[in-house]
C-alpha cells in the first residue's frame, strides 16, 4: 500500500503542473484565437547598466576596442559559416536594430519589423511551450503589415510620420478599445515596444551570466522587471511555465549562433545596447505624444 501511494504521489506531482500548463495554454490560445478572428489582438531602463561604463574614462577605451572587436567579429565570415542552415541567427536582430534608426532619428518600421520577426524565430527555437508569445506577437506584425501595404503605405515609414498620420486621421483610441475594432498601428507597436524592452534586458542578463546560472530564471526575471505587469494574471502564469523550459546556457547559446564564451559577451551585449538605443529612442517618442498607456 505505501509503494502504491507513493508511485501515485510521483503520478500526482508530475500531472498536476503538467495539466495546468495544457489550460493555461489552451486559455491563452483561445484569447489569442479570438483576437485573430476578430484582428483586435493586440523597468527599468538599461542606460543604468551601461552608464557606470561610460563615466569611466578607462573603461571607456576598453569600450571602443570592445566594440571594434565585435564588428570585426559579427563580419567575419567564417563566424557566420558556423551559423550556415540555422533559422535563427542572432547577428541578423543586431543588424536589423543597428539599421533600424535613420540619419535624422527616425525610427524605421520594416526595419523595425525585420528584427522582431528574428526574434519570433528564435522562440520558435525555443519549443512549444513558447507558442503562445511567438503566435501573438506574430498577429502584432501582421496587423502593421496590413498598414504598412495599405493605401497609406507611405505614412507608415517611420514611428513618427505613423503618429502623426493616426492623430491627424482620429485613429487613435485612447480609451479602450472594442474587441470589434482593429487596433491603430501605434497601439499594435506600442505592445511590441514594451516587448521589446523585455527581450534587450534577457539578453543583456545572459551576456553577464556564467554557466552556473539558470536561464529560466535570467528570463522570468527580465520579466518581472519589464513586461509582466501589462499582462493579465493568465499570461503571467503561462509565461511562469515557459519559463521552466527553458534550455540550459550552453544549449540556448548554440540556438543563439555564438560558440565560445568570448562571442557570447560580445555579440549578446552589442545587441543588446543596439535594441537599447531603438528602445530609448522610440520611448521618448511616445512619451512625448502621452501615448505610453494607450490601452
Amino acid at each position: 500500500m505505501a509503494g502504491v501511494g507513493l508511485s501515485y504521489l510521483r503520478y500526482y506531482k508530475i500531472f498536476v503542473p503538467l495539466a495546468t500548463l495544457l489550460v493555461l495554454i489552451y486559455v491563452t490560445c483561445v484569447r489569442l484565437q479570438v483576437h485573430l478572428s476578430a484582428c483586435t489582438e493586440n523597468g527599468r531602463p538599461c542606460n543604468e547598466m551601461w552608464s557606470k561604463k561610460e563615466r569611466d574614462p578607462e573603461e571607456g577605451k576598453d569600450k571602443e576596442m570592445m566594440t571594434a572587436k565585435v564588428v570585426a567579429l559579427v563580419q567575419n565570415v567564417e563566424y557566420t559559416r558556423q551559423c550556415e542552415g540555422m533559422e535563427f541567427q542572432i547577428t541578423r536582430v543586431l543588424a536589423a536594430f543597428r539599421s533600424c534608426i535613420s540619419e535624422d532619428g527616425q525610427i524605421l518600421l520594416k526595419e523595425y519589423l525585420s528584427g522582431w520577426k528574428e526574434f519570433i524565430k528564435f522562440m520558435d527555437s525555443l519549443g512549444m511551450v513558447f507558442g503562445f508569445i511567438s503566435q501573438e506577437t506574430t498577429t502584432k506584425i501582421n496587423i502593421m503589415n496590413v498598414y504598412l501595404a495599405g493605401s497609406s503605405g507611405a505614412e507608415y515609414h517611420t514611428l513618427q510620420s505613423m503618429i502623426k498620420h493616426e492623430l491627424d486621421h482620429g485613429l487613435v483610441n485612447f480609451k479602450e478599445l472594442p474587441r470589434d475594432q482593429v487596433p491603430s498601428g501605434c497601439r499594435t507597436l506600442l505592445r511590441l515596444h514594451r516587448a521589446l524592452k523585455w527581450l534587450e534586458m534577457f539578453l543583456y542578463k545572459l551576456s553577464i551570466s556564467t554557466s552556473q546560472d539558470n536561464t529560466g530564471k535570467l528570463c522570468a526575471l527580465a520579466y518581472e522587471e519589464t513586461l509582466a505587469h501589462h499582462h493579465s494574471w493568465f499570461v503571467r502564469q503561462a509565461a511562469a511555465l515557459a519559463f521552466l523550459a527553458m534550455p540550459p546556457r550552453r544549449e540556448l547559446l548554440q540556438i543563439l549562433c555564438v560558440h565560445k564564451e568570448e562571442e557570447a559577451q560580445f555579440v549578446l551585449s552589442t545587441t543588446a545596447k543596439s535594441i537599447i538605443r531603438v528602445y530609448d529612442l522610440t520611448q521618448r517618442v511616445y512619451e512625448a505624444h502621452g501615448m505610453l498607456e494607450l490601452p
